[in-house]
């Protein structure tokens, strides 16, 4: 009997010492979170060898592995050595692996103050490589984001590049956007162009939101958040792509993207090319536009030094108007309550419809032409170094440069006449006949006017375009010194100089040869052609705006394996100065006529005139000044490996934009110039288990003295007939919200994901202002709600790996308690307090679906995406009262959203 259970007892031992398992899972980069291919993982110590290399989503698989204890090696070139043990004890192992944080990438941690999971005390998302590729098709890149927690992103009048979004309730003016740590906000208005960085989704390898004050170091207008976005890195797995794309609206794209992995010595490079056409999902909203992008970077021992610059040259047209509802569908209009206007003339024009565009005639050839059209080229660039002085001391320091060059084009004299044509187009045809020939008592005669030259053609309507240069340097200096693994300090220096420059130029003159403006002060003057700087105004025909910037932040952080916090304070000094410039070689101050090239400066009624190389130049402003600050602090706390918690709090002193301290109109300084001062405080939950993560957060903000961006035009009391801009600094808005999102990981196959924001924004100021004298204006905003961004938001999205590297998606997207945009002029007397209109609630459905098949030299991707799969018939924007007073539908108006649109691409990579 002992005989038989020994030998029983041996082939049990064997059996279990024969036991096999596989050990599996994704490598991922640190960074981004992005799947990297190619990566070499290896188990020792084994008697046989024990390796694979990641696929193109990242995943390995290592079988037949007896069961004991190893140490799992990952390697990869460009990257650090990550070296993990690992137990294999059950049949199958699941092991996950971030692998990265090269010199490279712990560069770019640093300057783009990147979030810690379970570590940064922060609400945060972050969007991958994988997501983007998958999702954008050929939206702008905010629109990417309407199914995050607090965000809402509408494409306005529909053109390419003119999308906006809002965070929280605060519009683009107020959320911090940054490339590769580098700020890109407008200097003067704080606005973000998004036509300016089209083609950047090519190269872009992670863009992470920070909700709230965000975990910036820098002095940012990040009052409802911070949008960074990061480049990819030029090491890791050498590849080439290139991919074309087509969509609604004939919409054209070929992109091609090179990165060189880590090169001999050091060297890599990164680099993107991409070119765009299409003539849009509404009518004749035409678009052109090229992206170029050239990083080229070399680790010198402890240095890691790049220099990059990119651009996208572009040309788009515009829809510029919103209109009452019937304007677009007269169905719709009868079904929210609106009644038929009595004569109807102007309805039922299609929500495609566009009223800013025709066709021209031009050698025997029609061709479309736009009234509204933005052409912009605004090359950035960049150079930085980043120097790990040792184990516990980095200095990093950039500099760079942006130079934009470009304008908005339109009618210049909106008070003639326009022709339209039976359809409701431009009729350029008739506009240059008129240009050229006039009819008086049944006589045509041509326009030549011998008060200026009874030779040429006298134009009385033309296209000209507002110029909007600029020149803007900067540099940035951080520090980030670690005394032991618990402590860090992080301090520097932000510098920023900025020259915008805008002027009206000439740019055709729709067959005519010369065009009069009378602004521009005498005969000769006002005589302009093709290419000259032509005024809107009187006097003030050709200004600049000039910005300083210069702030310092510190930093002190304290991690363990349980805790973190941190503190953060920094302060910036703003200076701002206007210049206006004449553009007549001789004034007329009071009709006293003075010749100014005969004085170097003229003294007039008090004021000083002087003459440069720019022309005439009046008064300037002097310099103004403002000083600011914030101070923010936050912990995380770790309750277990699953759960945790975090709050942080903060105050921002925020300096004006320059559209809040000098009228444009007419290049003064507002009388009444104040700080805006914000109060943050937010907690936050987080779980993270295998297949599931969930995080939960509450915010508080409260905004005293929020402006509105360009002050509030009224009546000038002097003039009825005039009006002037008034800075209305007493604005205060209190932001609450909860926010809620999810992943759930069904299994290998499938992920569904969802997430539910509810914001409550009201206003909270009743304020007096004053105009002029003892003029005086009074509103009541108390309670109304916030507008131009729905304040409850619900998205879900379900995917599918149906086969091996295969996938569908779909997304549905809900937008409630969304309230028009409205001008505070109107709240006063019987209508203070009151609510503006409530736009109806609406759901987006999107479809996104791609396989990607494998060969010999590389892999072809092909995708597909459906924009608004329901066609559903929804208000993306509207303002409050445009036509009338009663704060309904009636009165507002709006964009009708777009419908169903198409995007498919295919892709190669090798």
């Amino acid at each position: 009997m002992k005989f038989f259970i020994s030998i029983a007892l041996l082939f049990v031992g064997l059996s279990i010492n024969a036991q096999t398992a596989t050990v599996s899972g994704s490598v991922i980069d640190n960074l981004n979170n992005s799947p990297l291919g190619g990566a070499k993982v290896q188990l020792f110590p084994a008697e046989t060898p024990i390796r694979t290399k990641t696929n193109d989503e990242g995943v390995y698989s290592l079988s037949n592995v007896p069961y004991g204890e190893y140490t799992i090696v990952v390697t990869m070139l460009g990257m650090d050595t990550l070296t993990e043990s690992i137990s294999v004890d059950v049949p199958t192992v699941n092991r996950d692996l971030a692998f990265g944080k090269t010199l490279e990438q712990e560069e770019m941690q640093v300057i783009a103050n990147l979030v810690k999971d379970r570590k940064t005390p922060v609400a945060v998302t972050n969007i991958g490589v994988k997501e983007i590729s998958e999702e954008l098709g050929s939206q702008d890149l905010p629109m990417i984001l309407n199914s995050k927690p607090g965000v809402h992103a509408t494409q306005q009048g529909g053109g390419d590049g003119d999308a906006r979004v809002t965070i929280r309730g605060f519009d683009q003016r107020n959320v911090g956007v940054m490339i590769d740590g580098v700020p890109v906000n407008d200097m003067e208005n704080g606005w973000v162009y998004w036509s300016n960085w089209f083609g950047l989704d090519n190269i872009t390898g992670q863009i992470q939101i920070q909700r709230g004050l965000g975990a910036t170091k820098l002095a940012m207008p990040s009052v409802g958040g911070t949008m960074n976005i990061i480049t990819q890195a030029t090491g890791g797995k050498r590849s080439i792509k290139v991919k074309q794309e087509y969509g609604t609206g004939n919409f054209l794209r070929t992109s091609l993207a090179y990165k060189s992995g880590t090169l001999k010595n050091g060297w890599g490079i990164l680099c993107s090319a991409s070119y765009k056409q299409g003539s849009g999902w509404v009518d004749a909203l035409n678009t052109r536009g090229g992206f170029y992008y050239l990083k080229i970077q070399k680790r010198i021992k402890n240095h890691v030094v790049s220099l990059s610059g990119f651009g996208a040259p572009q040309e788009h047209a515009q829809r510029s108007y919103s209109q009452e509802i019937e304007y677009w569908d007269s169905d719709y209009a009868r079904s929210l309550g609106i009644p038929d206007s009595l004569f109807g003339i102007n309805r039922d024009n299609g929500i495609n419809f566009n009223q800013h565009w025709g066709y021209r005639t031009v050698d025997g050839k029609k061709e479309v032409l736009n009234e509204r059209r933005n052409y912009y080229h605004k090359p950035q660039i960049t150079l930085k170094d980043f120097w790990k002085v040792n184990k516990k001391i980095s200095w990093s320091n950039m500099a760079y440069v942006s130079i934009g060059r470009g304008g908005g084009q339109r009618f210049f004299n909106s008070a003639s006449s326009i022709e339209y044509d039976s359809n409701g187009q431009i009729d350029w045809n008739q506009l240059v006949y008129n240009n050229q020939w006039k009819t008086l008592f049944g006589t045509t005669y041509s326009t030549v006017d011998a008060a200026y030259d009874p030779t040429l053609l006298k134009s009385s309507q033309i296209l000209s375009a507002s110029v909007n240069n600029h020149f803007w340097i900067g540099g940035l200096s951080q520090f980030d010194y670690q005394p032991n693994k618990d402590w860090k300090i992080s301090g520097g220096l932000d510098y920023r100089n900025y020259k915008g420059t805008h002027y009206n130029e000439v740019l055709d003159l729709l067959g005519g040869e010369y065009f009069v403006n009378n602004q521009n002060q005498n005969a000769e003057s006002a005589m302009v052609v093709v290419g000259d700087k032509i005024g809107r105004q009187p006097w003030h025909n050709h200004r600049d705006g000039l910005v300083q910037w210069a702030g310092g932040f510190g930093q002190v952080e304290y991690v363990k394996p349980k805790w973190s916090a941190f503190v953060n304070v920094s302060a910036v000094a703003n200076f701002y100065k206007g210049v206006d410039y004449f553009l007549g070689r001789q004034m007329v101050l009071e009709d006293t006529v003075l010749e100014v090239g005969y004085y170097d400066t003229i003294v007039h009624n008090g004021q000083t005139y002087t003459r440069d190389s720019e022309g005439l130049r009046d008064n300037q402003t002097d310099w103004v000044s403002r000083m600011g600050g914030t101070i923010k602090s936050g912990a995380n706390y770790n309750i277990n490996e699953f759960m945790n918690v975090f709050l942080n709090v903060g105050y921002l002193d925020r300096t004006p934009q320059f559209s809040n301290v000098i009228d444009n109109s007419r290049n003064r300084v507002y009388d009444t110039l104040v700080n805006e001062k914000i109060i943050a405080f937010e907690i936050g939950y987080g779980f993270r288990f295998k297949k599931f993560s969930a995080n939960l957060n509450a915010y508080y903000t409260r905004w005293e003295n929020r402006p509105l961006p360009f002050g509030l035009t009224v009546p000038d009391p002097n003039d009825p007939l005039e009006t002037i801009a008034i800075n209305v600094p007493g604005m205060d808005a209190l932001h609450l919200g909860r926010e809620i999102d999810f992943a759930y990981k069904v299994h290998k196959k499938l992920t569904v994901e969802g997430m539910v924001s509810y914001g409550n924004w009201t206003w909270q100021s009743i304020q007096k202002v004053a105009i002029s004298g003892s003029d005086s204006l009074t509103f009541d905003a108390a309670g109304v709600h916030v507008g131009n961004s729905a304040q409850s938001t619900y998205a879900a999205s379900i995917r599918y790996g149906f086969v091996k590297n295969g996938y569908v998606k779909v997304k549905y997207a809900y937008f409630d308690r969304y309230f028009s945009d409205f001008n505070p002029n109107s709240l006063s007397g019987e209508t203070a307090g009151k609510e503006s209109w409530r736009i109806p609630g609406y759901g987006l459905m999107s479809i996104h679906a791609g396989y990607r098949l494998k060969m010999e030299k590389g892999t072809l991707n092909f995708r597909a995406n459906v924009f608004n799969v329901l066609n559903t018939l929804y208000i993306s924007d509207a303002k409050n009262n445009f036509a009338g007073n009663d704060f309904d539908a009636n009165s507002a108006a709006v964009f009708i959203g777009q419908g169903t649109r198409i995007n498919v691409s295919v892709g190669f990579e090798f």
